[in-house]
């Protein structure tokens, strides 16, 4: 939201235009499945112990690690485990899925989100954030955790860049 985004997605839905939001889900961070519906875990802890399962490469595991529990450095300690568990209330308050909030919220921003499903479950889990809406204050309230967290998803196992190497040298581009 900090980097443009909102502002762009703002006029396309002021023009009519559909934004389609990919990552819906921060690779996984924010489906719920680093979570623990044990309550004597918490969601920083049930997010590590998750994550050391994961079928990702060793670059992605990082970066995803680092989300989860920071880092000390550009993620502060605790890493997403605010948010997490602010959702998980949402979630538990309407009887749905993290992922199922992930998602609604990205429809309530105006965007048409693009999850992934691997299996009928998760397709399953992914439509039930259909035919309903959080309300203003749970949209607000996320937000507010989010932008307390200190730092923002840049993506895992890639970065994002303004340069490329095109043959003859370097080429950058800004948006402005």
């Amino acid at each position: 939201r900090h980097n443009g985004a909102q502002q762009t997605l703002d006029t396309c839905n002021e023009l009519g235009v559909k934004v389609l939001a990919y990552y819906p889900f921060a690779m996984g961070l924010l489906t719920g499945k680093y979570t623990s519906a044990m309550p004597e875990l918490s969601a920083e802890h049930a997010l590590t112990s998750s994550l050391t399962k994961s079928r990702r490469s060793k670059f992605e595991q990082k970066d995803l690690e680092r989300y989860a529990k920071g880092d000390g450095k550009s993620i502060p300690a605790g890493g997403v485990a605010p948010l997490l568990s602010t959702m998980e209330r949402i979630a538990n308050d309407r009887d749905k899925t993290v992922a199922q909030v992930a998602l609604n919220y990205i429809i309530c921003k105006g965007a048409v989100p693009i999850p992934g499903a691997r299996t009928a479950a998760q397709y399953v889990d992914n439509m039930g954030a259909l035919g309903w809406r959080l309300t203003e204050a749970e949209v607000s309230e996320m937000e507010n955790v989010a932008d307390n967290l200190g730092f923002s998803f840049d993506g895992a196992g890639f970065k994002r860049s303004n340069a490329k190497f095109v043959g003859y040298g370097m080429e950058t581009w800004s948006l402005s």
